[in-house]
């Protein structure tokens, strides 16, 4: 998958407040400390820093980490293993820990049957024969149509009684044309209505999932969903970096590896775990060398850092760690039908920076944003998912829901999934802001029993509009 240097373990996709998961971080620590008590005598690996070991080598025990986007993906692999989706993609770059969640988790599993198939496999005789091995009844030899048809007769048998199997399908970018249209027709295969196999896709190519999850529902990885894995950001590498350095008995781990050298390890790695363990290692390896038998106090530099960078062949991209840049234009703010637009009091005010862009009023009972066209506000931005918000109007006030955005609905700094609105809120969306002006939420009132025959208007989202699936 990448850099053999990845070790980052993944939790399960409980939400945390911080990268850096402090129970692991504790259990870490202490088992450093146990193996330093039984080994008195033994020379530090940098005594400046009372550091017992090089943390980053790798086979060095590291704390719990688990970076955003892996807790994103945990939690759709939670999805596909409890069978609410048939088909889930995880990508990404290599390096940032996808095949070793995946590992993880299935690890955690118990009862569960499923194949994991690599590039190796080249023809459709090759990848039938691997399932009949892992999930089917026994090796089978004969021609490939013969070994489908025993595959999915078995499969069929065994999801009537209630087990289903899954294939793990990694490096799917290398795999053949033959067995990803042999992997597709399984996908095909269903008992009373239901999938009798469950497909993970990992692989570095987003175009290609853009090409297997196809725009209609039904198709061959129907109910299907995407994860992208990134590198971590620029406080989960500072988290991560100086976790390490703690755990393994070093108390100054920001003179050791300051704040501008972080920034730097980022630029070479974008993030990547692989590659943060790999410069990180060859620079303290660097540092112990020539620091042996010194009384002064030694640091990384940016000079060190970069012979690191150099003999690993890491590249430097200074946007790794810069906060992403994108402004709006008036002209970037579409609204669905501006004929019907008229003044109330509810408002939304778009601003790209510390410009304001547009001004909305909310004078529908249903308001979607996002950046497809059938939006009714819509946003020509990457940031933006194709469906992010819905604002709807409600008896107690304005509520805001997040659609399964890819980014998620940030209200005053907050994440949420649904908010009541109240006069000055400020929603984040990407990299722009959109600020609610008018009435706050009430809080509902208690209901009463009805005593006359007045019409009631029970206000709901258009469901042709929630399409979460889709960003």
């Amino acid at each position: 998958m990448g850099c053999k240097g990845s070790q980052v373990q993944i939790l399960s996709p409980r939400p945390i407040r911080f990268p850096l998961v402090r129970r692991g971080f504790n259990e870490y620590r202490q088992s450093h400390l146990r193996r330093r008590t039984h080994r008195t005598g033994h020379a530090l690996f940098l005594e400046q820093y009372k550091l017992e070991s090089n943390p980053f080598v790798a086979d060095a025990a590291r704390p719990v980490f688990a970076s955003h986007s892996m807790r994103y993906a945990a939690l759709k692999l939670d999805e596909l293993v409890t069978r609410n989706i048939q088909s889930l993609f995880l990508s990404g770059p290599a390096g940032v820990g996808k095949t070793l969640l995946t590992r993880q988790r299935f690890r955690q599993l118990k009862d569960i049957t499923y194949a994991w198939v690599k590039p190796t496999c080249e023809t459709r005789e090759e990848f039938l024969a691997q399932l009949l091995a892992e999930i089917g009844p026994a090796p089978v030899q004969g021609s490939a149509g013969e070994l489908h048809r025993i595959l999915e007769v078995f499969l069929r048998h065994q999801a009537g009684n209630g087990r289903f199997a899954y294939v793990v399908a990694d490096g799917l970018e290398r795999f053949a044309a033959p067995v990803l249209r042999e992997l597709e027709s399984l996908a095909q295969a269903r008992l009373r209505n239901r999938p009798v196999v469950y497909v993970l896709g990992i692989t570095r190519s987003e175009e290609l999932v853009a090409n297997l999850i196809p725009q209609y529902d039904g198709g061959p990885f129907a109910r299907a969903a995407h994860q992208r894995l990134s590198g971590f950001t620029l406080d989960e590498t500072r988290a991560y970096v100086w976790a390490c350095l703690r755990g393994a008995g070093c108390n100054w781990a920001e003179e050791l590896i300051p704040d501008e050298i972080v920034l730097d390890i980022q630029a070479f790695t974008q993030g990547t775990v692989g590659d943060i363990n790999a410069i990180c290692c060859t620079a303290l390896d660097a540092i112990a060398a020539r620091s042996t038998g010194s009384n002064r106090q030694p640091k990384i530099t940016r000079v060190l850092l970069k012979e690191a960078g150099a003999a690993l062949n890491l590249r430097y991209d200074a946007s790794a760690w810069a906060q992403p840049v994108e402004e709006l234009s008036a002209d970037a703010v579409h609204l669905s039908d501006r004929s019907e637009l008229r003044l109330e009091a509810a408002r939304l005010i778009v601003s790209s920076g510390k410009t304001i862009v547009a001004e909305v009023a909310l004078n529908r009972p249903r308001v979607v944003l996002g950046r497809d066209d059938s939006c009714d506000i819509s946003l020509d931005s990457r940031y933006v998912s194709r469906f992010q918000n819905l604002f709807m109007e409600t008896p107690e006030g304005w509520v805001l829901i997040d659609l399964s955005s890819t980014n998620g609905c940030f209200v005053n700094g907050r994440r949420v999934r649904e908010h009541r609105l109240r006069d000055g809120d400020l929603i984040v969306i990407g990299h722009h802001q959109v600020r609610f002006t008018g009435p706050s939420a009430k809080a509902p009132a208690p209901v009463e029993p009805r005593t006359d025959d007045s019409d009631t208007t029970l206000v709901t989202p258009r469901v042709d509009a929630v399409r979460s699936g889709h960003h």
